[in-house]
């Protein structure tokens, strides 16, 4: 039998559509005592209770009733029966700091020999995909003809600040789409994905929800980190995107320079995508965190599904230039969210709820900044200090 209610899934999209007028069932507890599959409180003057007693209220509160601490804050989350994830409160735009220790564990994270079989099934689906490109772009392009879905990725400008660096162009826009082709393109849009994580850290902020901060914070850190990879994967690989290739699949012009870059973007920064990277890296964080509202992962593939297929039909992208940029996606989101949270471990005794309050806290590692260690050291005539980290 399950514990989670369709009822309930408003408290998610709450926060996805600023929606911060929330009911009732978020409000601080009256109840002195909440009771869930790892936590009972007991009064440990009177006689312990019976194991029955203990196995009626565990299952007396459903997982997705979460209390909050002495100073009002969400912190613990039992999202299924015996799993309790702790999450620390942050602060705003912390997840920047974070970016740096992301970058060092993702060579370990990713190609350690438990993804062997992945990382050969990436490569493989990539080389397969790459040999049917052409065929795939045209197919697309005639179904969206056939249904009248028009190709043109056209948006509206509502803001434009210019902004150069050097020889750079770097203007500050906000655009919005007015067809419905822009519109699935546009599910793969910075700001979207800005807004995602902007709703999160507005509803975690005025309901003192410590999950809904963090996953704003992990959002950030994993946008971000896996923009900064798959940029310098477009800047080395240099391949043609479809609706300026001059020869079928497109041309791959690897190491381009900056300068020529710059100069004609298109012609260089298909390879891997961008747009379903920051999407595949959204819906992770917010499934990772938010196990019990099962839809997230079905809605969330569905809607890149949308942005994949717009991205073929306005020529944006190949085909093969999927599978790198969502594994990339999805990486950046594993670890952003392994290092934004604490699992709550059960004592192997049960029984042992009935003396307090039935779990504690795993240790919590310091931040990535906070690890270095200086060292003196002396090396022939030299003498001086050294700045170690481990990540």
């Amino acid at each position: 039998m399950s514990f989670f209610t369709p009822c309930r899934s408003w408290r998610l999209f709450a926060p996805l559509f600023f929606s911060l007028a929330v009911g009732s069932a978020h409000a601080a507890p009256t109840a002195p005592v909440f009771t869930d599959t790892l936590c009972v409180v007991a009064d440990t003057t009177q006689a312990p209770p019976k194991p029955a007693a203990l196995a009626a209220a565990r299952t007396a509160t459903p997982p997705h009733i979460h209390p909050r601490d002495a100073s009002g804050r969400i912190t613990d989350y039992t999202v299924a029966p015996g799993v309790t994830w702790h999450y620390d409160n942050t602060k705003a735009f912390s997840w920047a700091y974070h970016i740096p220790r992301d970058l060092g564990q993702f060579p370990k994270f990713a190609f350690r020999s438990a993804n062997k079989e992945t990382l050969l099934g990436l490569a493989a689906s990539s080389v397969a995909l790459w040999a049917f490109d052409q065929v795939l772009l045209d197919g697309a392009q005639q179904f969206g003809r056939f249904i009248n879905l028009k190709a043109a990725s056209t948006q509206k400008t509502l803001v434009y600040i210019p902004f150069r660096v050097g020889s750079a162009n770097l203007p500050f826009e906000f655009n919005v789409p007015d067809n419905l082709n822009s519109t699935f393109y546009y599910l793969g849009d910075g700001w979207t994905h800005l807004a995602v994580a902007s709703s999160f850290w507005i509803y975690g902020g005025v309901k003192k929800d410590n999950r809904a901060l963090r996953t704003s914070s992990q959002l950030g850190e994993a946008i971000f980190s896996t923009g900064l990879v798959v940029q310098t994967m477009k800047r080395l690989t240099g391949r043609q995107s479809p609706y300026v290739a001059t020869q079928p699949r497109g041309e791959w012009n690897p190491f381009p320079a900056y300068s020529t870059y710059q100069s004609f973007v298109p012609n260089y920064d298909a390879f891997p995508t961008g747009h379903l990277a920051t999407a595949m890296a959204t819906v992770t964080v917010i499934a990772e965190n938010y196990p019990e509202y099962r839809f997230v992962r079905p809605v969330g593939y569905s809607l890149m599904g949308l942005l994949g297929y717009a991205m073929l039909n306005n020529g944006v992208h190949w085909a093969s230039d999927y599978p790198v940029g969502i594994a990339l996606g999805y990486a950046f989101a594993k670890i952003a969210v392994r290092n934004g949270r604490t699992r709550v471990q059960l004592p192997a005794d049960s029984t042992s709820a009935a003396q307090g309050t039935g779990f504690r806290m795993l240790p919590h590692p310091k931040p990535w900044y906070r690890r270095g260690q200086f060292a003196p050291y002396t090396y022939g005539p030299f003498t001086g200090a050294s700045w170690s980290m481990r990540l």
